[in-house]
């Protein structure tokens, strides 16, 4: 799936920031619907871990519409993001806030570092 149709398919699921859950469904899955890691223990979009959410195990996690249902309830509403080692990591941010953004976020650190390394 695009990012676009990951933002639309949050939004559809009730997520109240879709941007960051599409960033974080792209970091985890790539956007492939089918996508399984963890040694087969995660499954679809948003990599629901089955050992910590067993919950779930029942379910159809290949499916869109069900893994980000899924992803809604884990995080809480879309609160917590915790759960994703792509969150923690920041491994999101390049979906979420582009490669443009990052760059330039890049620089303005720098600057700051390299500004307060020279005493200013």
């Amino acid at each position: 799936m695009t990012l676009d149709a990951l933002r639309a398919l949050a939004a559809s699921v009730g997520f109240p920031n879709p941007a960051l859950a599409a960033a974080v469904a792209m970091a985890e899955s790539g956007g492939d619907p089918n996508a399984v890691g963890d040694d087969g223990t995660s499954l679809g979009l948003w990599q629901i871990h089955l050992p910590a959410h067993p919950e779930f195990a029942s379910e159809n996690l290949f499916d869109p519409v069900t893994n980000a249902r899924a992803a809604l309830a884990i995080s809480h509403g879309g609160a917590t993001w915790q759960p994703w080692s792509t969150f923690n990591s920041g491994a999101y941010l390049r979906w979420y806030l582009g490669a443009g953004a990052i760059a330039l976020l890049l620089v303005v650190s720098g600057l700051a570092i390299a500004g307060h390394w020279r005493g200013r």
